[in-house]
């Protein structure tokens, strides 16, 4: 299976794969001397991401950086550029960027409570580890904001390019977001976003931190201050305790914050059901909230009580608030890279506080929470630059596979102990399948949040094929037991020779055994087991993840066409019935979806995206079916928003569901 899943990076073993290795090793394995090559018989791969030192070449290496960023932007380049950067500035002391003055210092001790050594952290003048997964979440929402732009419409053959108002950018990135990231009711402590959204699930909160950061990449970087302003809404529970409610937005010097609900998955309709509600619309007016109610059974679980004692919350990542980052960003970077690194959260805590103070009886003040600004470092272990030392980002890892998929024989601890070395190799190959399609860069979920749907739709189908391929050699496999059980014998007793040996010339001989046994046709009765069980398991997912290719291609010509009808254009003919054969697609995806996994967990979320593309397409009977149907949704706010869709557009289009 190796084969089609090629290890991209530099290392032998992937930086991910590496980690859940580790993690192997502190969570319940002890990680055995054999390397991963060794047991797949294949070849390192080439090294995709090497970079040019400045010793080698006549440029510094600020622009070496900065060229390499401009053509790749995963974790190892971000690591290699910074690097090269932080060179540089060692030689030339004149290009550092400029230190946090008192009054900086004093506020983030103020605000954020900050400690010595996060302190440190943020007035560094070079970059750090950490800055290295900061700065590759950024580019990673960078990405994924340029590829929900629309471009190329002009008011007229050669006139000015039109541009989505502010509101419907944040509107579509937000759906974007839901899209991506399916809602699970687990709360637990939040992961960062560049692996959440790489996951594609997460709880309501890590889906709003995710909403934040692509906010943060939308509009002009060297703009004076962001046009979309994204913050938290919490409101008291009936304990009193707060909770997170809703994302809000200030577009500018606006005084409006729109509501954007994480759990429910939509925006909060505003007055008749009719764009984004505001908050100062949700405190004065009882019908924006009732809009939300279906049905005595389904109810919104938020009163207007509550959205009056509503607190707002500023979110500024740990490295955002370090002057390099300002630097990297106008100085270093721009503008050959144009990317939004900083924050300056003194001045974005004013214009949310005059913003959510609007109409209000007394100002609202802005807190600022010091665990979402050190999400990133206390998530990553210290080699990586984080502060973890209980394997946060190692059971992440972990978790991304469905242990209960392995077949029975190889999880039991008489046979394949985990703390064997024979035990951890197994466990190994089995998830190399879920974490680098995941997780790796170039790979399929990769190229789908960076907007190039072709490519990942190349990937998934071979994936898919392979998958099917080896489901059928499974089945058409004879005597496959009494293989397995023959080269399990073999398999016992090179590891007990190997674990035995004491002199040089015994290890060396039980190494040879145990790289024989991993060799050739020798090992295929164990592949043939363990590749079987991951194409089950990974089918479906490789599946959602074409209907989203699908669907997020239907929704960026949609976008298109929404824009020529708002500058009063007349679509092209072409572009109109490209975005419906795309749609026609989507359909049949989600409906493929249903019927080949009809009880996974999922059908409900791809039924709620079948609905929408069936509207888009005009059928709305076929919409408000797929809608209305809310039997499997997995918790009561996803049921709440597919029946307040159909009741939306039944209202909307009353007397065209025949």
């Amino acid at each position: 299976m190796h084969e089609e899943h090629p290890l991209e990076p530099e290392p032998l073993i992937s930086p991910y794969l590496r980690t859940w290795i580790v993690a192997a090793t502190s969570l319940v394995f002890v990680l055995a001397l054999v390397g991963y090559f060794f047991f797949l018989g294949s070849s390192p791969p080439m090294a995709t991401n090497r970079v040019s030192s400045p010793a080698q070449t006549n440029e510094s290496g600020v622009e070496t950086a900065r060229q390499n960023l401009a053509r790749q932007t995963d974790l190892n380049a971000c690591r290699s550029a910074l690097q090269q950067i932080n060179a540089e500035l060692s030689d030339k002391p004149a290009l550092r960027p400029p230190a946090l003055t008192k009054k900086q210092k004093d506020w983030l001790r103020t605000n954020l409570d900050l400690n010595t050594e996060e302190l440190s952290e943020v007035e560094s003048s070079h970059y750090t580890r950490l800055d290295n997964h900061y700065l590759f979440q950024c580019f990673l929402m960078r990405d994924a904001a340029n590829a929900l732009e629309v471009k190329g419409v002009r008011s007229k053959a050669g006139g000015a390019a039109v541009r989505e108002k502010p509101l419907d950018q944040a509107a579509r990135a937000f759906a974007w977001v839901m899209r991506e990231v399916r809602l699970r009711s687990e709360e637990g402590e939040a992961a960062p976003p560049s692996f959440v959204v790489r996951r594609g699930w997460g709880s309501g909160l890590e889906r709003a931190l995710i909403f934040l950061a692509l906010l943060e990449q939308l509009g002009e970087p060297d703009a004076p201050q962001r046009e979309l302003l994204g913050f938290l809404l919490h409101v008291p529970d009936a304990k009193g305790n707060k909770r997170l409610w809703a994302c809000g937005v200030v577009i500018g010097e606006g005084k409006d914050v729109y509501l954007f609900d994480p759990y429910l998955g939509l925006p909060l309709p505003g007055p008749k059901g009719e764009g984004v509600a505001t908050l100062a619309q949700a405190r004065e007016q009882a019908e924006i909230l009732a809009q939300l109610h279906v049905r005595e059974q389904y109810r919104y679980p938020v009163t207007q009580e509550q959205v009056r004692a509503a607190q707002a919350e500023l979110v500024c990542p740990l490295s955002a608030l370090s002057p390099r980052m300002r630097h990297l960003q106008d100085k270093l970077l721009a503008p050959a890279v144009r990317i939004c690194l900083a924050h300056e959260p003194a001045k974005e805590a004013k214009r949310i506080q005059v913003a959510c103070s609007a109409g209000a009886t007394r100002s609202v003040p802005v807190q600022f929470s010091k665990d979402k600004c050190i999400l990133l470092r206390r998530f990553l272990p210290t080699d990586e630059g984080g502060a973890d030392t209980t394997n946060r980002e190692q059971f992440f890892l972990r978790d991304l596979v469905p242990w209960s998929a392995l077949p029975a024989v190889f999880q039991d601890e008489r046979l394949f102990p985990q703390k064997s070395p024979l035990g951890i190799q197994i466990r190994y190959l089995f998830a190399n399948a879920f974490v680098v399609p995941t997780m790796e860069p170039g790979q399929s979920r990769d190229l789908l949040l960076r907007g190039r749907y072709g490519t990942a739709v190349e990937k998934l189908v071979g994936e898919r094929a392979t998958w099917r391929s080896l489901l059928e050699q499974r089945a058409n496999t004879r005597d496959l037991q009494e293989k397995f059980q023959a080269w399990l014998d073999d398999a016992t007793r090179a590891y007990a020779n190997l674990v035995r040996a004491k002199s040089s010339s015994e290890r060396e001989q039980a190494e040879k055994q145990v790289k024989e046994l991993w060799g050739g046709r020798t090992s295929w009765p164990v592949h043939v087991l363990l590749n079987s069980a991951a194409a089950a398991a990974r089918s479906p997912e490789v599946a959602y993840q074409l209907g989203l290719c699908s669907q997020e291609q239907a929704e960026q010509l949609q976008a298109r066409l929404d824009l020529h009808m708002q500058a009063g254009l007349s679509p092209y003919p072409p572009d109109v019935e490209k975005a419906r054969l795309t749609w026609q697609k989507t359909v049949e995806h989600w409906k493929s979806f249903e019927e080949d996994y009809p009880s996974h967990a999922d059908v409900a979320a791809a039924r709620r995206l079948r609905g929408w593309a069936e509207a888009r397409l005009g059928d709305l009977k076929a919409a408000l079916a797929s809608w209305k149907n809310v039997a499997d949704c997995p918790n009561e706010l996803e049921k709440l928003a597919s029946l307040y869709l159909a009741q939306h557009w039944e209202k909307k289009h009353a007397g065209k569901t025949q």
